[in-house]
Parts: structure tokens; C-alpha cells; sequence
């Protein structure tokens, strides 16, 4: 029966030390800096200028190229992954590199050719 008392006690003061006030010390201790790795729904995003993104940019079609005409492609469902086209998005496996006709105004994209199990070949560059 000792056990059983202790074990109640204990698992209310869990329950009130849990549940206990509304403190600003508990609150401080959850709080998040600029740029500490948490991206909350509520926390306000910084944008990209659109203006980055200029009509010479993109070809006639509306696909994004590069600064020597070549098409810039990349996942559709990862539009933060860049590469060549035809070839498997490495972080789903799943999708299809197309050329990039998505508005990327405010995403940071990252070359997938740094990953060292993707490299793509020179031969599939648009020219």
C-alpha cells in the first residue's frame, strides 16, 4: 500500500509541476532566436525579392536558365533541389528532374551535385 501512495504522489506532483502557472521563466526557456533552426507556421518568413527573378531569366516558355542559356532543372515536389534533367531527385527517389517553370522567389535551392551518391552526366546539360 506504501508503494501505491508514493506512486500517486508522485505522478500528481509530475501533474501539477507539468500543468503548474502561466511563469515567464517558462516561457523564456522555449524561446527561439533569429535563424536557430525552428520555422514555425506562425514565425513570419523572409522573402526573396521577386525582382531576382527577371523576365531574362527565363526563356520563351517560361523556364528558368542559366547565365550561359542552359535549362536549370529540379524536383517538382522538392523545389529546393537543383539538377540535371531526366534524372531521379535524390532526396525522394522518386520524382523526375524537369526544368524549373515554379516561381523560386524565396527558396534557398541547393545543387544536388554535391551529394556524393548524385553526379549527374555532363552529356545531359541542355545547350
Amino acid at each position: 500500500m506504501n508503494k501505491l501512495m508514493i506512486s500517486a504522489l508522485a505522478s500528481l506532483a509530475i501533474l501539477f509541476t507539468a500543468c503548474g502557472g502561466d511563469t515567464k521563466a517558462g516561457k523564456d526557456g522555449h524561446a527561439h532566436t533569429e535563424g536557430d533552426g525552428h520555422n514555425h507556421a506562425t514565425e513570419q518568413q523572409v522573402e526573396k525579392p521577386a525582382d531576382k527573378i527577371a523576365a531574362k531569366d527565363r526563356n520563351e516558355k517560361g523556364e528558368l536558365i542559366d547565365a550561359h542559356g542552359h535549362l536549370i532543372t529540379g524536383c517538382p515536389g522538392h523545389k529546393e533541389m537543383v539538377g540535371s534533367e531526366g534524372d531521379m531527385c535524390p532526396k525522394c527517389e522518386y520524382m523526375t528532374m524537369i526544368p524549373i517553370t515554379w516561381d523560386i522567389a524565396g527558396v534557398d535551392t541547393v545543387r544536388v551535385t554535391s551529394l556524393p551518391d548524385y553526379n549527374p552526366p555532363a552529356d545531359k546539360l541542355k545547350k
